[in-house]
């Protein structure tokens, strides 16, 4: 028969073992983050990037060349376009990817880091619309008797450079937001809290990279399809991945502003968080919008970011007043 203290005993070490296993796991995950956002891989890949988007550039023209100078009217040559400058979107689709990779690698540092990326992306896919836009309208005398075909031009031009300005003030005002005290429990915390990011980060860049092979492997059979069998074009893949991207991103920041709860409980942290997680849907409405609705809902977003942030902000020095009284 055993003894009750040899029960308590087993169960001590039974439970001792479960939390080392899972902080050996927390551990291995964490590690995985650091080498997959270390600074030497993080500077391969943004070389790769280069040498991928000076490629993707140099293919377009390319088929755009070809294009132009044969007889050919297939879906897939209409698709890729007759206009040269048509193929300036195609690496900036490319950077757009890097921004993403650059957005998982910001989560576990900053909570308002990470919502001015995605603020950041957004502005980004305006100005590559402005590229596609231009290559839409552009010809002889474009403006003369046919203003109203320069409207998306001037839209997304508007709407990338307000975005780029509000972004710009979204980050100068996070950088006004009053330090919490460091105490010992506060630092624990804080360091506790920087570690489940980087698990999630870790399990969202593995998703992105999954999204975009699916998304990928579409365009190519769409492509085949078209060229063999001559079916039209209709999936537009960048633009369904950045919705699943934002998709994603909503659930990851709702589960991040869960997670800060352990490490503090304060309404304003409570009310911003909420509110940050409100913008990005409004962010994921956006793309899915027509022209104007899409800048409107995107600045409408953003204006709220930041409007969110400055009353943070205030709400804190508030705080911190009243409890030096």
């Amino acid at each position: 028969m055993v003894s009750r203290s040899e029960e308590d005993v087993e169960l001590t070490m039974t439970t001792t073992k479960v939390s080392s296993g899972r902080s050996g796991v927390r551990a291995r995950i964490v590690e995985m983050h650091h080498r997959l956002y270390s600074e030497s891989d993080r500077a391969a890949l943004k070389h790769a990037v280069v040498w991928i988007s000076v490629a993707a550039f140099l293919i377009h023209l390319v088929m755009i060349f070809a294009a132009h100078w044969t007889a050919d009217t297939s879906m897939l040559t209409r698709a890729v376009g007759r206009n040269y400058l048509s193929a300036v979107s195609t690496p900036f689709n490319v950077i757009l990817f890097y921004e993403v990779l650059t957005l998982i690698a910001a989560l576990p540092a900053s909570t308002t880091r990470s919502i001015a990326n995605q603020f950041e992306i957004v502005s980004l896919i305006f100005i590559r619309d402005v590229f596609k836009d231009i290559a839409a309208v552009s010809g002889p005398n474009w403006l003369d008797g046919h203003l109203h075909e320069a409207w998306p031009l001037l839209a997304d031009m508007g709407a990338g450079l307000l975005m780029f300005v509000l972004v710009t003030v979204f980050q100068h005002v996070a950088t006004q937001q009053v330090e919490m005290p460091r105490t010992e429990l506060y630092i624990a915390g804080r360091k506790r809290f920087t570690e489940q990011k980087k698990m999630v980060a870790s399990g969202l860049a593995a998703l992105l990279v999954a999204l975009a092979a699916y998304h990928l492997g579409r365009a190519v059979v769409e492509v085949y399809a078209s060229a063999v069998h001559g079916r039209e074009i209709l999936l537009e893949p960048t633009g369904y991945f950045y919705n699943d991207v934002f998709n994603v991103m909503i659930f990851a920041d709702v589960f991040v502003a869960i997670l800060s709860l352990r490490l503090t409980g304060r309404y304003e942290m409570v009310f911003r968080n909420a509110a940050y997680v409100t913008s990005i849907i409004l962010i994921r409405f956006a793309l899915m919008e027509r022209q104007p609705y899409d800048a409107v809902l995107a600045i409408l977003a953003t204006v709220f970011a930041i409007i969110t942030s400055l009353v943070f902000n205030y709400h804190s020095r508030v705080r911190v007043a009243a409890n030096s009284k």
